[in-house]
């Protein structure tokens, strides 16, 4: 799947990256070290004289971009122990071919002088030391730490200084992080992560050394069958306990543009397959019984999105009780329980498509990956579920006697596009994600990206009929795979395959 085995069209080009990570983490002082090696491709026609690093978790520090968001829509800050210093992400070293590179820091964006021009076709390597700090601090955040029952739950994403992309459209992505969206360019990666012996964890990638990280010993114990009947909720037993030791975990993904990770020394570990791809699920314990389903529930969206859409191209996909709904290439962080997380899971699931592995830039332009999930969305539900949403049975014996079902895609799509609509919150959806009104979170009309562009592709199913419609899509899914489309391109691929002049649609 490599672009350059298959461009969407003739002239088509994109950045290369390969990234070995060594990181090593402290769950006393909530510290990741790691040592970065990164070597880039500049395949543009232009010559290169600095790039750029995303520094994601300098988001929430007291002083960024991100936290004058918030008080100009009166929110109120407060910050944890390192956010108070300025820590989200340090770089304590960057060099190229053993010489210091010039860097300048601008909150989330680090920009780095190269000590020679970078020429079309050709290659240069970073050697970059960093420290990243977790922390708790008001201002949202997907790099997050938990207390459960006396244990520690860590989401480790966006945790590592990140090449910024450099496409044909808009060159650098010089986009400070205010709390929405990403933009990565593909590539390999190579990480180690050290860690105390007691987490097991869930990462992007192809676990290497299964055998001595997850033994078939110790695998048997963890197997979420084993905790179906614990009470929700109850103390997690001690399967592995903590006596100092460490233990690293080695993964390598390929045609990725992100690597993250989740450790709790309480998950609890499901597992199936489809068509050759493992389906894993992490069940922090005091959950697993709710968690039962998560798999094969997996494993039922990775074939209908498969064989509707596109096939999946990687070989895993896990799905982890992590408190969140967040997307990561080969991994997703869900909150909830069966059946109520049926719709995160969906969700997150099909994020495995459209930003995944069709790699838009979602800052500039939302709509192509959050929409287009939310629509996914609604499609498995339906599949699945049936026409109604699942959830848990209300406690009030009066709403389980006289409460009506809710309708899945009046639910998860129709109703509240027409609830925002009819309060004139309907700014265009094609806008950048920061533009929707300077507001923090879904705020501002961005809660339209998913219900008004999900409404709009059902929409256009109508127009064309079922069958044309579902060709189209895989059309412009299997053009796009592993590269970064733009709105334009989704519209030309569209009219490309139909034959129908469109433009008045769009």
């Amino acid at each position: 799947m490599y672009w350059k085995n298959k461009p969407p069209y003739l002239g088509y080009w994109q950045q290369d990256i390969y990234y070995k990570i060594k990181a090593a983490f402290n769950d006393k002082t909530g510290v990741i070290s790691g040592s970065e090696e990164l070597t880039y491709w500049n395949n543009s026609p232009d010559t290169l004289k600095v790039v750029y690093f995303h520094m994601y978790a300098n988001s929430q520090v007291k002083g960024s971009y991100n936290s004058m968001v918030y008080q100009s829509n009166k929110i109120r800050n407060w910050y944890g122990q390192y956010e108070r210093q300025g820590k989200g992400i340090e770089v304590t070293k960057m060099e190229s071919d053993g010489k210091d590179l010039k860097m300048v820091l601008d909150n989330t964006i680090l920009k780095v002088y190269l000590n020679k021009p970078l020429p079309p076709n050709s290659e240069m390597k970073f050697d970059i030391d960093f420290n990243t700090y977790f922390d708790i601090g008001s201002i949202r955040r997907r790099m997050k730490v938990f207390d459960h029952n006396g244990f520690k739950q860590f989401d480790g994403v966006h945790w590592y200084p990140r090449i910024s992309v450099y496409d044909r459209k808009e060159g650098w992505d010089e986009n400070q992080h205010l709390d929405h969206e990403f933009y990565g360019d593909y590539g390999t990666y190579d990480v180690s992560l050290t860690m105390p012996s007691n987490y097991i964890l869930g990462a992007t990638g192809t676990l290497l050394n299964e055998d001595k990280v997850l033994p078939p010993d110790l695998r048997q114990k963890l197997d979420i069958k084993n905790f179906a009947k614990k009470p929700l909720g109850e103390k997690p037993s001690v399967i592995i306990p903590a006596d100092g030791t460490t233990r690293t975990w080695m993964y390598h993904a390929m045609n990725v543009h992100d690597f993250a990770w989740t450790a709790d020394p309480t998950y609890r570990i499901g597992e199936t397959e489809w068509n050759g791809i493992k389906c894993i699920a992490l069940a922090q314990e005091e959950n697993a019984s709710r968690w039962q389903t998560a798999a094969g529930f997996t494993a039922k969206l990775i074939e209908i999105y498969s064989k509707d859409f596109g096939k999946y191209e990687w070989p895993v996909i896990t799905v982890a009780d992590a408190r969140d709904g967040m997307e990561y290439p080969m991994i997703t962080l869900c909150g909830g329980l069966s059946p109520d997380y049926d719709y995160v899971i969906s969700h997150e699931v099909g994020h495995e498509w459209f930003f995944g592995m069709l790699g838009n830039n979602e800052t500039y332009r939302p709509i192509l990956d959050e929409g287009f999930t939310q629509f996914l969305t609604a499609w498995s539900m339906i599949k699945i579920d049936g026409e109604n949403e699942l959830h848990t049975p209300s406690p009030s014996a009066y709403l389980r006697k006289y409460q009506l079902p809710q309708n899945t895609l009046d639910g998860v799509l129709y109703n509240p596009y027409l609830r925002s609509a009819q309060d004139q919150d309907n700014i265009p959806i094609n806008t950048h994600s920061d533009y929707f009104n300077s507001a923090v979170g879904h705020g501002g009309g961005y809660g339209q990206v998913y219900f008004k562009t999900g409404t709009m592709l059902y929409n256009l199913q109508y127009v064309l009929g079922d069958s044309l419609f579902q060709n189209a899509m895989r059309y412009y899914v299997s053009k796009w795979k592993i590269c970064h489309p733009y709105v334009e391109d989704f519209e030309d691929a569209i009219i490309a395959y139909t034959h129908y002049n469109l433009k008045w649609f769009f």
